[in-house]
């Protein structure tokens, strides 16, 4: 009987402790009352946490991320001069009330825009960058399929309501991660507030604060309860990104926060109030709490070298363009995502070439799955040789090669006349051996 209630013990006992194991090997996710929302990591786009992450939904102002990255990658000089020539009152909606006439830098706009939400800075930023707001739209749709989203069609430039301008939370977080790659869209995003003196046509202070809370929101009605405590909605791991908000698309807002190396990226979509602080701030601590970054590939390590002979330096040395890294669950670590890659030089690399031109890719591979691919860059400058050098280079090559011929030739010449030797050597030995027996039988 003891030996029976021992074993049942013993059996409870190990289905509990695989029970506590499970637990500690698959953090359990966290509830949301927003109705989508995705958590990933910055540099692999990993998805961490999702609630219908690819349902088609309404992003309202979080639209004005793709405009801000457009603009960003299309205009060199962030201090060019706008001039607004046309009427932008009826934009309607958040607004910075330009008025015709006016002239701002690209940067101005930007800020307005992203600080705001203004909607006339948008369409400004639209029209300046594609030419028509008809062809701004077809930048951010192309510009959407490169980035790899599957649930988007935008149909305005700032988020207005319209049944065929939709995406997903992971698109949004597949936009928001290549956005925040700019410094000086990051600069922006985390500013608390943007001001503009006084104009000809505005004769006041255009003072806004931020419309993201997680960067100012304290007391009063900035305060969520959180974890059975109320708590500002301010919260220092945070640096941006954006809010949105209509009717139809409620309360939007994606996230950005860095916490040991580690950044990550959270969308939250259709929500009410507040709670699209507390879902945001829920879904980034859980994965603050339960994953870890650990660098795979560091920049700074040269993956290779290539042979160049038309240029001074001789060889191409090769690294990637960023620090690559992946983020795991705590207690892993990289060696459990089964990680490896694959060199892919361009077929027509030649001088000149500057450090950090593009030169090829590496294929990024998680359990023989492709991850990701990234860029490879130029280590140093690669120069051309001049046509003397490029002459001396040739019959350089060329007596090199004449020489390893020659010597080849010779070294052939000696072998053939070693064995010519030899033969004849056998055959007189032979011709000897003959002769001495037919003189024996004589």
């Amino acid at each position: 009987m003891k030996k029976k209630i021992f074993a049942i013990l013993m059996s409870i006992s190990i289905v509990l402790s695989s029970i506590v194991i499970s637990n500690a090997q698959t953090p359990a996710a966290p509830d949301i009352t927003s109705e989508a929302g995705v958590l990933i990591d910055y540099q692999a786009k990993e998805i961490l946490y999702n609630k219908n992450a690819f349902k088609k939904m309404y992003p309202a102002s979080t639209t004005k991320v793709m405009t801000a990255l457009l603009t960003l990658e299309n205009c060199k000089n962030l201090d060019e001069i706008v001039n607004i020539d046309y009427d932008l009152s009826n934009v309607g909606g958040s607004s910075m009330y330009i008025k015709q006439g006016e002239s701002f830098t690209v940067r101005q706009l930007l800020e307005f825009m992203l600080i705001r939400s203004a909607n006339d800075a948008t369409v400004a930023l639209a029209n300046h960058i594609g030419g028509s707001i008809d062809e701004f739209k077809d930048l951010m749709n192309n510009r959407a399929k490169e980035l790899g989203c599957k649930t988007t069609h935008f149909n305005n430039p700032n988020g207005m309501p319209d049944e065929n301008h939709y995406t997903s939370a992971y698109d949004l977080a597949l936009i928001a991660s290549e956005a925040m790659q700019h410094d000086e869209f990051r600069r922006i995003v985390k500013s608390k507030d943007v001001k503009l003196a006084p104009t000809e046509q505005t004769p006041v202070w255009r003072v806004y604060k931020n419309s993201n809370r997680f960067l100012w929101g304290t007391g009063g009605g900035n305060q969520i309860n959180y974890r059975n405590q109320w708590i500002n909605i301010k919260y220092d791991l945070i640096d941006g990104i954006k809010t949105g908000y209509t009717n139809a698309a409620g309360n939007c807002l994606i996230s950005s926060g860095e916490k040991d190396g580690m950044r990550l990226v959270s969308v939250i979509l259709k929500s009410q109030g507040s709670n699209v602080y507390l879902d945001s701030r829920t879904i980034i601590d859980f994965g603050f709490e339960n994953y870890h970054f650990e660098q795979y590939i560091s920049k700074d390590k040269v993956l290779g070298e290539k042979d160049i002979f038309f240029s001074k330096e001789k060889k191409l040395k090769y690294s990637l363009s960023r620090d690559i890294g992946f983020v795991v669950e705590n207690g892993q670590t990289l060696d459990s995502l089964n990680l490896k890659y694959n060199i892919v030089l361009n077929e027509d690399i030649k001088p000149p070439l500057k450090s950090g031109d593009i030169v090829g890719y590496v294929e990024i591979y998680k359990a023989d799955t492709l991850s990701s691919k990234e860029n490879l860059i130029s280590v140093s400058d690669l120069n051309s040789l001049s046509l003397l050098s490029m002459a001396k280079n040739i019959v350089l090559k060329l007596l090199k090669y004449l020489l390893i011929l020659a010597a080849s030739l010779i070294s052939l010449c000696f072998m053939v006349r070693f064995v010519n030797i030899n033969v004849l050597r056998k055959k007189r030995k032979k011709k000897n051996k003959n002769y001495k027996y037919y003189s024996k039988q004589n």
